[in-house]
């Protein structure tokens, strides 16, 4: 088991790394399972990827302010009950895929509030269901994993944000690996706490020296 990630800037390979260990694990018949949230350039995506990639993959794309919790209720009383929540149905009838979350429409949404209505609060709302939402989806897969109900063995994720919150979900964690991408200033969530730089060498475009 391990947490790792990439935190660099943009435009320097990350999603390439991701895809190739996401390659590299199915191979190796590993159960994956992909969150991303960057999913509005088709030719970047990490999720674009995979769904060209793999034939078995299903992808959900939730947008339903309902279904986050996690930021309405203690840790404790999520954990008792997280058979009840989002996404564990969702989990359980497509085990057997290559199951994919696209987690754009909140962050997207929150973009456009502040553009139509400059309202900053509403921002940091719909920004904070968006980080809340990206959290409760991986401890429902954590806790999946604990109980063996799913026998996925990695989480590959890119460019999600987390909560800074009291508690590191990473606790209730056993038997699971997770691989990220990150911005820098994205990467202070709790969750990431728990994890460790990935081997990963930045692309750097080759720029001919001019002849004097």
């Amino acid at each position: 088991m391990y947490n790792r990630f990439v935190v660099d800037g943009r435009n320097v390979g990350k999603t390439t790394f991701l895809l190739s260990e996401i390659e590299k694990n199915m191979s190796e018949n590993s159960r994956i399972i992909v969150l991303d949230s960057a999913t509005e350039h088709e030719d970047k995506s990490l999720l674009k990827k995979v769904e060209k990639k793999y034939d078995d993959v299903v992808v959900f794309s939730p947008n339903d302010i309902n279904d986050i919790v996690l930021n309405h209720i203690n840790i404790d009383e999520f954990i008792q009950n997280f058979s009840s929540y989002y996404p564990y149905d969702e989990i359980v009838k497509n085990k057997n895929k290559l199951i994919c979350f696209d987690l754009s429409y909140f962050l997207e949404f929150a973009h456009t509030i502040y553009d139509e209505t400059n309202n900053e609060e509403l921002y940091k709302y719909y920004r904070s269901c968006y980080n809340f939402l990206s959290e409760q989806i991986v401890l429902v897969i954590i806790l999946m994993k604990k109980y063996d109900i799913i026998d996925t063995n990695l989480v590959v994720m890119d460019e999600l944000e987390f909560p800074i919150t009291t508690y590191d979900i990473s606790c209730f964690q056993e038997n699971i690996s997770f691989l990220a991408s990150v911005h820098p200033e994205n990467s202070f969530g709790s969750f990431y706490k728990s994890f460790e730089p990935a081997d990963f060498k930045p692309y750097k475009p080759y720029v001919k020296r001019k002849e004097c």
